[in-house]
Formats: structure tokens, C-alpha cells, sequence
């Protein structure tokens, strides 16, 4: 009763200065909608905030590592809770949601149980993929830590081990591995330094050209691949921790844990909103980007707004949701899209 109690005044004297705060620039700002969620989140226990998807009919499913629950479904407009269940994933960590031969089902990842599990928006498991053995590239399980899991609409899977060696895995769609790469593979820009490939997204919007995009956390940088492993280009965000990459329309979204992420595991991170070409349009939590001579210039957080923001995603009308890691008091954000002049 006390943490609970605790956890709401907390979460209270945050919104009070949240109320009144423009964040972001341009056409992409925002304001922290204040106490959304707070009584759903003081019903259940959250260890972590780790991921956040919306469903089809406005749902938002938020991903914790507390084994209890570790998915906590609330109505994205009003925060009120639905439900909440558990996959029994004590290190639950990437969680993508995909619409998959006319369903949406959940792929999770769990570092702790080195392996990762296919389930239905209900909880109902369908598959698992444990350590990629077949491939060649582990001693044991235990060296496998899958971070995060990207989905072709033709099924095909790739699964990004960003704990463990930092290979990226390819899946056939009937759950096959295919290959690996990333990692010690390759030369040069093919590999994958290590605490590098946390989190990622396919780019398909040019179907000439398709990308894969990885968040390259404590590298401070962007890469892109072809989706069969051949290094395209990367892009430097200095200052910042890349951890996902979420395309919203035209735009992305890229969430950095802390500026000086691990060095000081207490810097608080922003998120970014990109363009086609990768260029900041707006710093949420962050001053503006500073691009000198067409070159981003290091990045910092306002050291307020969030506190490691892990997982983002946005709704059909540009609201975002912020899942945040080792942030009791705030481990899930509404920020609502502000319309209309500056």
C-alpha cells in the first residue's frame, strides 16, 4: 500500500510541472499529459517499462519485465486500465506487434530466458524461438540475449541479439533460421560492435529499396542495412543512445536511453523525430538539433522530461507513449500532439 501510495504522489508532483510545458519544435511539439495512466499503473506491480505498441482498435499494450504482468493493456485516450496478464518472462525486453495472416500477435523477447515468444494480444502462446544453436555462433544459451524483433509483412522474422554477441538472425516465416550476420561477421561496417544493435525497425516505405534500420544504443549511431546483411550507410547522433527506430508516416521516431548512457547511468535521455533523410526536425526533452556546416552537433537532454526513455510509439492522431526503464514513479508517459501555430 505504501509503494502504491507512494507511486501516485510521486507521479502527481511530476504532472505538476509537466502541465504547463511545450516540448519539441516546429510541427512536432507536445505536452505530458497529466496523470494518464496513473491509477491503472497503481493497480499492478511494474518493475521496468520496457516497450509500448497500439493496437488496431486503440489499445495500448505496455511491456514490463515484472513476471507478474508482464503486458498491461490500457485505453490509449483515457489510460483507464483493461486488463493485464503474464507470459511468465522474467526478463521480458523488445515486444513488437504485427498483424499476421488477418490477427495481431505479439513477438517478446526475454534476456533472461534467452529466447523468444510468439503470443496472442490475449497472452495465449503460440510459438517460441529459443538460442539460434543451429547457427553456430554460441557455446550455450546463456549467451544469447535477444533484444529486439523486426517482422516482414511476408512473415519472415529477424531477431537482433543486442545482449549477447550482437548478431542480427534470420527466420524464414514458418519460423526456419536462415542466417546470421552482424556481430564479429564480415568486415568493416558489417559488423556489429558490442551493446550495439538494441533495437531497429524495417523502413519499407521505398519498395525498390528496402532498409533495415538499427538502433546502435551506446555506439551514438544509426545503421542501415540491406535486409539480407550488406551495410548501406550510418548516422552519427552524438550526445545521444539510440534505442529503437519507429516510423510514423513520413517521419521516425528514435528514443535515447541517456545522453551519457552507460557512463552515467543516471542521464535522463530525450527522443528525437526524423525525417526521410535522418535529420532532426524535433528534440523532445532536448534543445533543438544544432546542425553546423550540415554536421549534427553533440545533443543533451533538458534533464526533466524523461528518465530513459526505452520504447516509443505513436497513435493514429500523433499522440506518443513513452516506456521508461528504471523510472518507478514514471514508467509510462502520454504525450499529447499539439496542433495549430507555435
Amino acid at each position: 500500500m505504501f509503494a502504491r501510495l507512494l507511486f501516485i504522489f510521486a507521479s502527481f508532483c511530476a504532472s505538476l510541472w509537466a502541465d504547463a510545458t511545450i516540448l519539441g519544435q516546429g510541427e512536432y511539439r507536445y505536452r505530458v499529459v497529466s496523470g494518464w495512466g496513473r491509477e491503472a499503473l497503481a493497480q499492478v506491480q511494474v518493475k521496468n517499462g520496457h516497450s509500448v505498441a497500439v493496437d488496431s482498435v486503440g489499445r495500448l499494450f505496455f511491456l514490463t519485465d515484472d513476471a507478474r504482468n508482464n503486458v498491461v493493456i490500457l485505453d490509449a485516450k483515457t489510460g483507464a486500465l483493461i486488463k493485464h496478464w503474464t507470459a511468465r518472462m522474467p526478463g521480458a525486453h523488445g515486444m513488437t506487434l504485427v498483424k499476421e495472416n488477418g490477427r495481431e500477435v505479439l513477438f517478446i523477447t526475454d534476456t533472461a530466458l534467452h529466447e523468444v515468444r510468439k503470443l496472442t494480444l490475449d497472452g495465449e502462446e503460440l510459438a517460441r524461438y529459443p538460442w539460434p544453436e543451429k547457427s553456430g555462433l554460441y557455446a550455450k544459451a546463456d549467451e544469447y540475449r535477444p533484444s529486439k524483433i523486426l517482422h516482414h509483412p511476408d512473415g519472415r522474422l529477424w531477431i537482433f541479439d543486442g545482449y549477447g554477441k550482437d548478431y542480427i538472425h534470420a527466420y524464414a516465416a514458418d519460423g526456419t533460421w536462415i542466417r546470421s550476420w552482424g556481430g564479429n561477421l564480415g568486415d568493416g561496417e558489417n559488423q556489429l560492435h558490442h551493446w550495439g544493435p538494441h533495437g531497429g525497425g524495417l523502413d519499407l516505405r521505398d519498395p525498390a529499396a528496402p532498409k533495415m534500420v538499427i538502433a546502435m544504443s551506446d555506439q551514438q549511431e544509426v545503421k542501415r542495412f540491406t535486409l539480407d546483411g550488406q551495410f548501406i550507410d550510418k548516422l552519427p547522433f552524438p550526445g545521444g543512445n539510440p534505442r529503437d527506430f519507429v516510423i510514423m508516416g513520413e517521419h521516425s521516431l528514435i528514443p535515447h536511453l541517456g545522453d551519457q548512457w552507460p557512463k552515467d547511468k543516471n542521464a535522463p535521455g530525450f527522443i528525437s523525430i526524423v525525417d526521410h533523410d535522418f535529420k532532426i526536425v524535433s528534440n523532445i526533452g532536448a534543445p533543438p538539433a544544432d546542425y553546423q556546416g550540415g554536421v549534427l552537433q553533440p545533443m543533451r537532454s533538458d534533464g526533466k522530461t524523461f528518465i530513459h526513455p526505452h520504447g516509443v510509439t505513436a497513435d493514429a492522431s500523433g499522440n506518443l507513449f513513452v516506456a521508461q526503464f528504471a523510472s518507478p514513479a514514471a514508467p509510462l508517459l502520454k504525450l499529447e500532439r499539439l496542433k495549430g501555430p507555435q
